[in-house]
């Protein structure tokens, strides 16, 4: 992308297209995590903020656990996304069929903790 053709941003709007889509890959990397879901380029990249409640219990990641968090995700492989919460403050919860939960939420600093990419190439982070 350039500055002519820039990496369209998308909207809470768009993230509705979670909704029903199935958790089919958990990527680890050093400092963050990125899901796949229905097998296309629709992600979530983690790199800190992460929320993961299951079971009544809380747990939360920051970058440096958040390899604990990749091996953690396993758990909701073959899942669907059955609901999907967002603020305007960019703290998104995505409920899965299970009952688990996943919330991220942006860096208090302002560096980007997470970064959503649809199918059609657009981007939302927070």
């Amino acid at each position: 992308m350039s500055a002519d053709d820039p990496i369209p941003m998308a909207s809470v709007e768009d993230l509705e297209s979670f909704k029903a889509a199935e958790l089919t890959s958990v990527t680890v990397w050093k400092f963050s995590v990125t899901l796949a879901f229905n097998d296309e380029p629709r992600t979530i990249t983690v790199e800190s903020g992460i929320e993961f409640r299951s079971l009544g219990r809380t747990e939360v990641y920051n970058q440096e656990i958040i390899v604990a968090f990749g091996a953690r995700i396993l758990s909701l492989m073959g899942r669907r996304v059955v609901e999907l919460k967002a603020t305007g403050d960019k703290v998104l919860s995505f409920e899965f069929d299970e009952g688990s939960v996943l919330t991220l939420r942006p860096d208090d600093t302002g560096t980007e903790s997470y970064a959503i990419n649809l199918p059609d190439g657009s981007v939302f982070t927070g």
